[in-house]
């Protein structure tokens, strides 16, 4: 979320769209795997204990035939801050697995933009199965050193039960930077994960969707700050071992 100097209590929202069209310049693009991410995030933060919430709808067409699945994950979240850049968090909420609204956003956009195709066209179009449900329950423990430049690890696991959602544990080291610039805050940040999924739900392991066992993926980013408002970019190579990227463009405002 936004840094910048703490205060002793505010609201912050987040906007994030990830979509493999964001890895490519020019169509017609590949519009398979991930294809679409849409998510929500809330956070209120009181002195070092921030309390909120997210949601993200994903939708995965399968590279080999017809089939398509949608994952929708909503989460409570909470997260401690100590002095010494260590932060330690968990999130606990729902999963949802199925036709979610997907297949009809993405032929509706196609029509609309021409940027893929629409389900006359060839849009994967079915749906392996009724929705499913899970639980999700995850934890999280990072550590930072420096200022404006520093350097960074994190652990982190999840545990899905039930019908559907993917579990996970996985290790990130990361360095980023940020300046100052006629009042905004640029930053750029770069990391490395190794990560080890677990799927229950094989639609989530469609052909490139999620890759089990263990992956190696990195990403690069940049975003700028300015008064309460942040925009960032972040292109995430081998997403989920799918093997193919995605890039994910984001929005955050302080509301108070």
């Amino acid at each position: 979320m936004l840094g910048g100097s703490a205060r002793a209590e505010s609201w912050q929202l987040r906007v994030a769209h990830g979509n493999d069209a964001f890895t490519e310049l020019i169509p017609p693009l590949d519009d398979q795997g991930f294809t679409c991410d849409l998510a929500l995030g809330v956070q209120r933060t009181e002195g070092e204990l921030a309390l909120g919430g997210s949601v993200r709808h994903r939708m995965i067409t399968s590279r080999a035939g017809r089939l398509r699945w949608d994952q929708l994950d909503a989460v409570a979240t909470a997260e401690r801050r100590w002095p010494r850049g260590l932060t330690a968090g968990a999130w606990l909420g729902p999963a949802f697995g199925g036709n979610l609204g997907g297949r009809a956003i993405q032929d509706r956009w196609h029509a609309l933009t021409g940027t893929g195709p629409t389900i006359e066209e060839g849009l994967q179009d079915t749906y392996d199965g009724g929705r499913r449900a899970g639980v999700l329950a995850g934890t999280r423990g990072a550590a930072s050193i420096g200022e404006r430049v520093q350097g960074y690890g994190a652990l982190a696991g999840q545990l899905a039960l039930g019908g559907t959602g993917v579990s996970l544990v996985e290790a990130t080291v990361g360095a980023r930077a940020a300046g100052r610039l006629r009042g905004a805050t640029p930053g750029v940040h770069g990391e490395l994960a190794l990560a080890r999924y677990r799927i229950g739900d094989p639609n989530l392991e469609l052909p490139g969707g999620y890759g089990a066992g263990w992956q190696l993926e990195w990403r690069i980013g940049v975003q700028v700050a300015w008064s309460r408002y942040q925009i960032s970019y972040e292109y995430r190579a081998n997403e989920g071992g799918s093997g193919e990227p995605i890039g994910v463009l984001a929005f955050e405002v302080r509301l108070r």
